[in-house]
């Protein structure tokens, strides 16, 4: 995702990238030459952004998935002092599907059972996906019950999220395929193009879609 994030940012002619963060070149070595933070690492390496973000004043915008309940929690604190774009997907379809996803569950009754899938590529490594998990959040939130979530991992499968409202009498899927990474480039971008000169806070794509 850094390389496809860099890749659109120089094509595109209208940012610059001040610094490309790895191993070899740690953030602290280049954050005063940037303006935002785009973040799509591990947890680990999150958490350390997060804190020189805070220290530098500079906005984030974090793609991570994987973080366990004190990792979110870290996110949030940070939030109070930097501005945050925060998402397990940044693609503008996903976050409809989320918004699809809410008010399919607010119309249709009870006598619908809800069930997630997701499929990915092999070497995703957090199972089930963030984006699969916070399809199960919006559900439990208006159901007051967790649905089952289905994880396969095969091939080289960029992310496939289903939801599926089935009754006795009828079905109804809503599903989202990514065909390329160019997709969540393209929304970290936008979310980056939005968080400037934002309040601190933590926001979402739906902030960024004017979903909300």
């Amino acid at each position: 995702m850094g390389s496809a994030i860099c890749r659109l940012a120089e094509t595109s002619g209208d940012w610059e990238v001040a610094g490309r963060v790895d191993l070899d070149l740690p953030l602290e070595k280049v954050i005063s030459a940037g303006e935002i933070i785009i973040d799509f690492t591990q947890p680990e390496a999150t958490q350390n952004h997060l804190r020189l973000a805070q220290k530098n004043k500079k906005p984030m915008v974090i793609g991570t998935t994987g973080l366990n309940e004190a990792e979110q929690q870290s996110v949030r604190e940070a939030a109070r002092h930097i501005p945050i774009v925060w998402s397990p997907n940044m693609s503008v379809g996903v976050n409809l599907l989320f918004k699809l996803t809410e008010l399919a569950a607010q119309i249709l009754d009870k006598n619908y059972t809800i069930k997630i899938t997701e499929t990915h590529h092999v070497h995703k490594k957090d199972s089930p996906s963030g984006t699969a998990k916070t399809l199960g959040a919006i559900v439990e939130k208006i159901r007051g019950q967790k649905p089952p979530i289905d994880s396969i991992r095969e091939g080289e499968v960029v992310g496939e999220h289903a939801v599926v409202f089935g009754s006795g009498r009828e079905h109804l899927a809503l599903m989202h395929r990514a065909l390329d990474r160019s997709v969540f480039a393209e929304g970290a971008l936008k979310a980056a193009q939005w968080i400037v000169g934002k309040k601190p806070g933590l926001y979402t794509m739906a902030d960024v879609l004017g979903f909300i």
